[in-house]
């Protein structure tokens, strides 16, 4: 099994084909602490061989720049089906993360652990709106 593609993006989903908005953001910003982030989706597609299609154990971890849960971990299965004709198979992960609250403008990551081996690792930063040359934020 192999990441194919990773990404944090605005909204997905997957029924069928995959269709996502603002792919790859890396950072957030916000006007005050805590930085309140309404919604926003991590997207997986992983390619397998035909013996390794099946049901798999997924534990995603949305932690700081220390190591700590941001949120509690968010643990689930997925499918990989195996494919009708030849050796691969492809399965889409699509994970939504709501009204999650940053305390700090620091560095965070999602993670995501698939058959307990962390399998992605994406950055990103939360921080302040940039600076107006009259030191205004803009």
């Amino acid at each position: 099994m192999k990441v194919d593609f990773a990404f944090l993006c605005d909204f997905a989903t997957a029924a069928g084909k995959l269709s996502a908005l603002g792919i790859g953001f890396e950072s957030i910003v916000g006007k005050q602490l805590p930085v309140r982030h309404p919604h926003f989706c991590l997207v997986v597609q992983l390619k397998t061989s035909t013996v390794e299609a099946g049901v798999k154990d997924i534990k995603v971890y949305l932690i700081d720049a220390d190591g700590k849960d941001v949120i509690p971990p968010i643990e689930g299965k997925f499918n990989l089906p195996k494919a009708p004709s030849g050796t691969e198979s492809i399965g889409r992960v699509v994970m939504e993360f709501n009204g999650v609250q940053f305390p700090l403008y620091d560095t965070y990551s999602v993670r995501a652990v698939i058959e307990g081996i962390e399998m992605v690792n994406i950055p990103f930063k939360v921080m302040p709106p940039p600076q107006k040359p009259n030191g205004q934020a803009a």
